[in-house]
């Protein structure tokens, strides 16, 4: 598995498709609304994309985002995980918004363990951080 992290906007959709060679068709952008729906689709695609916007929806939705996600990585170790840093910054007042920051924080500490490569992405310079 790869991890491929980094701010909003900073590359890291660029660094799959252009250095990795994944095509647009391989990317579930994870961003929907219905966390239910995007995890019935983990399967059929290679990069997951937006893993934090899929914790909130899920958590919005009283749904456990971090089964899917280790499911799906037991079942294909190639996968590659895209995932905005949401670390830093101002903590958010909304407590959805609070509560899945502090498990995509948990997730990615999980993530990263099992991972064989974690990088990131900062104005669109990669930096290997695991090999």
């Amino acid at each position: 598995m790869k991890i491929i992290t980094g701010g909003r906007y900073n590359g890291k959709k660029e660094y799959v498709t252009d250095t990795l060679g994944y095509r647009m068709e391989d990317i579930l952008d994870m961003s929907s609304d219905d966390p239910m729906k995007i995890a019935e689709r983990l399967d059929d695609h290679a990069v997951l994309y937006h893993l934090e916007s899929f914790v909130y929806n899920a958590v919005k939705n009283g749904m456990d985002p971090c089964r899917p996600i280790l499911d799906h990585i037991d079942k294909n170790p190639d996968t590659v995980i895209v995932c905005d840093e949401t670390g830093c910054g101002i903590i958010p007042g909304d407590k959805d918004q609070e509560r899945s920051r502090e498990i995509t924080g948990r997730l990615m500490c999980e993530l990263t363990k099992r991972a064989g490569s974690l990088i990131r992405i900062y104005n669109g310079i990669a930096e290997e951080l695991k090999i």
